[in-house]
């Protein structure tokens, strides 16, 4: 009995033991290895369906499991190399005033390629097209011209290029799209297109796009009262103090 009695507590010590370990083990070790974690638990329908904002910040549910995205193993393991022999097209998203005019014609003029862009005198369209038929990789203001709109934002741009490109080749064609742009550090840009504006620029040509149509007055309220160079000055002068 007495050997009975000292095993005892070793056997408890060691049950407990077990036990903590299991635990620890489970909230400690990578999530790819153990079930156990701190993950927050998610439920099936938050699987299913998530919720993204509108142009005007309001919630829009999608279906996450349709549409899922990329992941961050994705990025890097994925090959993302532009590949000018298949369907890959290059988006250039021009924003005003940020140097984009100059690097629109180094696209078309100044690229080592093996079939180099034709660009017509006196004009500002270019062909640029793949090394072994006529078909577009590069869709800017100097191969395409405006044909989403004058300086389209990335929402005209999704929704435009790919209807854009069936037209002008005659066929449908499953593409992927690497987008690029300029930016510009913020004031430095608001006060270029300002003096851009007084030397008669307008932008009477741009529009705001919205599900395939023009923005209502509601959608998209002015952002100023009075006439518009009072109110770019005013605005100017608060910006920058």
């Amino acid at each position: 009995m007495e050997p009975r009695r000292r095993l005892r507590p070793i056997v408890i010590i060691c049950l407990f033991l077990t036990i903590a370990g299991i635990i620890g083990f489970g909230y400690f070790c990578p999530d790819q290895v153990c079930a156990l974690s701190r993950r927050e638990v998610i439920t099936n329908q938050e699987l299913i369906t998530g919720f993204e904002h509108d142009n005007l910040g309001k919630p829009v549910q999608q279906n996450l499991l349709a549409n899922p995205g990329l992941s961050y193993e994705e990025v890097l393991n994925d090959d993302f190399q532009f590949d000018m022999n298949a369907h890959d097209v290059m988006v250039f998203l021009h924003i005003q005033k940020t140097g984009g005019t100059s690097f629109g014609k180094h696209l078309v003029r100044d690229l080592d390629l093996k079939r180099p862009c034709t660009c017509q005198r006196k004009k500002k369209r270019c062909y640029c097209f793949r090394p072994h038929r006529n078909e577009n990789w590069l869709f800017s203001r100097y191969s395409t011209g405006w044909k989403c709109g004058l300086h389209a934002d990335w929402t005209e741009l999704t929704g435009c290029v790919d209807q854009e490109l069936d037209k002008n080749e005659g066929e449908t064609a499953k593409r992927r799209y690497f987008y690029i742009t300029l930016l510009r550090e913020p004031i430095a840009r608001y006060l270029s297109e300002y003096r851009h504006v007084q030397r008669g620029a307008t932008w009477k040509n741009s529009r705001h796009w919205c599900l395939g149509r023009t923005a209502t007055p509601e959608e998209l309220p002015p952002c100023y009262d009075g006439e518009f160079e009072d109110a770019v000055v005013h605005t100017t002068y608060h910006f920058v103090h």
